[in-house]
């Protein structure tokens, strides 16, 4: 079986078999979750989204289409949860909208910034969102940031740039 702890980005699929799926899954569930739940703000949504992700991954995976598979499953996580936005917008709006955090008022300064991010990420559009993450939560660089968004990389640099200025924004009126 192949080791997949050299599963990097840069590993080409010449030296992945595909009964390695079921151990790729095992892998980089956790990763792609994370992920998927920082671009839509929703652990349910994240985790279904990611299902589906490694189910539209999987018959390209079995023919040997995939060069770079864990770049390859986050553009398909990206994908998946940019087609869920659109078919929920209005549902995303009210969730976006909310700002108490479940539970009540935290206790802990580093989980009520945590969920001042969170609300404030929700708050951007879906295109400077996954950006913002892509570029800064998955250490991503501009031109791999925009593959994976499939558009240019001055689009990227855009949609960070004005995400970033809204963040602070927004982080800022909350004070």
């Amino acid at each position: 079986m192949t080791d997949l702890t050299d599963m990097s980005p840069d590993r080409g699929l010449a030296q992945v078999e595909p009964a390695d799926f079921a151990s790729f899954y095992r892998h980089h569930l956790p990763d792609a979750i994370r992920l998927g739940y920082l671009l839509c703000g929703d652990q349910s949504m994240a985790e279904e989204a990611v299902a589906d992700a490694f189910a539209r991954v999987y018959p390209h995976w079995s023919r040997g289409d995939i060069e770079n598979p864990w770049s390859y499953l986050r553009r398909a996580v990206v994908n998946e949860l940019q087609n869920r936005h659109r078919h929920r917008r209005f549902e995303h709006r009210e969730e976006s909208r909310r700002t108490v955090a479940p539970g009540g008022q935290a206790t802990d300064d580093q989980l009520a910034d945590r969920d001042r991010l969170l609300v404030a990420l929700a708050a951007l559009a879906p295109r400077q969102r996954a950006a913002v993450v892509l570029r800064y939560y998955a250490d991503m660089g501009e031109a791999e940031t925009a593959s994976t968004l499939g558009v240019s990389v001055g689009s990227v640099k855009s949609s960070v740039s004005r995400g970033l200025v809204r963040l602070r924004g927004l982080l800022e009126e909350e004070r």
